[in-house]
């Protein structure tokens, strides 16, 4: 008997991920799945396959072109220009061009400190809970969680704190891409987004000197830098990849930690296991659930399958992460779990740009949250739900109570 299709898609997935997964690790280290847009493709879902497929850069490419495959070359078509040059970003390239692109982003990072940071994100979180006293309750996700990493990555790249909220209206439309109608609903914000990114990058656009699309505008390595296009892929890679991942990450810690009382009890008592706090967020709550496709540069056997040039496969990370193979417990969540080699930041040289950034936002977050609320609980008279997302495990909405 043919078993029912893998959901990885649904609201009812997102919120209780396990059991899917587990029937998809039981049918072996990958697995087949339709998706929506893409179509057919495989998904590796065990700990070492995950790995195995992020490090492997000479079976998998990035770049459809190295492996004979039109898929991805077939959807740009139907897009606008405005949005295909997006995808000249790094995360689309395999070496060399990924390595030179890489390269010049990482020096831009490399003049900044993230620990010193962490002064810039106090302040920020702080000026949004000050918005949030005297009331008795609040919804964390539109009065909090995603204003954190919008206002930090905005500050990081040096825009104008008058722009946030057009940013944030812009690509709005974005949250729901299992949809087709709803992506395409979402290209006119999107070509909005990109249009004041080429108009501010250039100089005297109106960023900041000091934020990173003035460094990117000006950083070489051997008389080499970004083209306008190439910058403004950039911009958009680290816009998106800075806020809404943080954002998902930080709101979806803060419910597991307030589900459950014992947790929230032992972080309040010793503050010291943020740290381990946020990595078993990042584990358990697995915001990014997979990587962006693979394409098998050759016909082969690999993981007990038998794959054909150009096939598409993605690791799938929120399998990964609760693989009992590699995690004791995995379905407990556990904020002093040590070690936790989660792979939610990948692996291999796509390795996440940001994953400092994201650590010390995350952990900022949270803890002037709890520190301003005490008392801070789950308002249980709302019920809590997840966005029908691909890729993204996103809640729809954080009801608190924030006093007694």
């Amino acid at each position: 008997m043919d078993h029912p299709p893998f959901d990885i898609i649904s609201s009812s997935f997102h919120a209780d991920p396990f059991p899917e997964l587990d029937r998809m690790r039981a049918e072996g280290p990958v697995v087949s799945i339709k998706l929506p847009i893409v179509g057919r493709t495989w998904l590796a879902v065990t700990y070492d396959a995950c790995a195995e497929l992020l490090k492997d850069h000479e079976n998998f490419a990035r770049d459809h072109a190295n492996a004979g495959s039109k898929t991805q070359e077939r959807v740009l078509r139907f897009l606008p220009r405005t949005i295909g040059l997006l995808a000249l970003n790094m995360l689309g390239h395999d070496d060399p061009e990924h390595r030179r692109l890489r390269g010049l982003v990482d020096q831009a990072f490399q003049r900044r400190s993230i620990t010193a940071l962490s002064p810039m994100i106090n302040q920020i979180a702080d000026r949004l809970l000050d918005r949030l006293e005297g009331q008795s309750e609040a919804e964390l996700m539109a009065k909090y969680c995603r204003y954190v990493p919008l206002s930090v990555i905005c500050a990081m790249l040096g825009l104008p704190e008058k722009d946030h909220d057009r940013f944030k209206s812009w690509l709005g439309g974005l949250r729901d891409t299992a949809n087709i109608g709803t992506v395409i609903l979402a290209i006119p914000g999107v070509i909005q987004v990109v249009r004041y990114l080429r108009r501010t990058s250039r100089p005297r656009g109106g960023a900041q000197p000091e934020g990173l699309i003035a460094t990117l505008r000006e950083v070489q390595i051997d008389g080499q830098r970004l083209s306008e296009d190439e910058l403004v892929s950039m911009i958009f890679l680290l816009f998106g990849a800075g806020q809404e991942t943080t954002t998902h990450l930080i709101a979806g810690g803060l419910l597991e930690l307030l589900s459950r009382e014992d947790q929230l009890r032992l972080l309040r008592s010793d503050p010291g296991l943020m740290p381990s706090c946020v990595e078993e967020c990042l584990r358990y709550v697995s915001p990014i659930q997979m990587t962006k496709p693979r394409f098998v540069t050759r016909d082969m056997e690999w993981m007990g399958r038998n794959f054909k040039r150009g096939n598409m496969i993605a690791a799938l990370l929120a399998a990964a992460n609760c693989d009992p193979a590699r995690f004791e417990r995995p379905q407990v969540f556990d904020i002093a779990r040590h070690p936790n080699p989660h792979l939610s930041f990948g692996t291999g040289v796509h390795f996440c740009l940001g994953f400092q950034l994201a650590r010390v936002e995350a952990a900022v977050g949270i803890e002037r949250l709890l520190l301003r609320f005490p008392n801070l609980r789950l308002n249980r008279g709302v019920s809590i739900r997840w966005h029908k997302r691909l890729g993204i495990r996103a809640l729809t909405a954080l009801p608190v109570r924030l006093e007694t």
